[in-house]
């Protein structure tokens, strides 16, 4: 019984009368459906490879496409830093300009009382000084020479107030 289900391998088919020609057609046409079967499949993997591999590319291309963006940023931000930091180095030196202009005008009204004392005093002088003259004009010469020497001196005190 085992005898007759075995068939001898590598046999020439037209030696070995157990194979009908049926059967080996049958054979051949079963190998061709799973051939075609493999290359269907085959196709339809390359296909959900091809998309599968097509949207990484695309997640892939939006992601370096959001890192071109944030560098822009960036260096737009540093630009914009840069910048600020001119425009501040330039507000201070304004500044410092505006307060040493402050300082000078400071010193002047802490020396005004003085200003305004020698004013007062000079004007006194001068007053003084043309008083003296239209006495000069009244009185006699040995007078008049002791009313110049007083004028001058008045002018020499005058001329150290100012």
């Amino acid at each position: 019984m085992t005898q007759e289900k075995i068939k001898p391998v590598g046999e020439e088919q037209g030696s070995n009368p157990s194979f009908s020609a049926d059967e080996v057609s049958n054979v051949r046409q079963d190998m061709g459906k799973v051939a075609l079967v493999i290359s269907v499949l085959a196709i339809f993997l390359l296909i959900i490879f091809y998309y599968t591999v097509s949207s990484q590319v695309n997640q892939i291309q939006e992601q370096v496409g959001q890192v071109d963006e944030a560098i822009a940023l960036v260096e737009e931000m540093d630009q914009r830093l840069d910048n600020g930091i001119e425009e501040l180095a330039a507000d201070f030196e304004g500044l410092t300009q505006d307060l040493q202009a402050i300082d000078a005008r400071l010193a002047e009204i802490e020396n005004l009382p003085a200003m305004v004392r020698n004013m007062v005093l000079g004007g006194m002088l001068e007053e003084m000084s043309q008083r003296a003259e239209y006495v000069g004009a009244q009185v006699s010469p040995e007078q008049q020479e002791k009313l110049m020497q007083a004028r001058e001196l008045m002018k020499e005190v005058q001329e150290s107030i100012e």
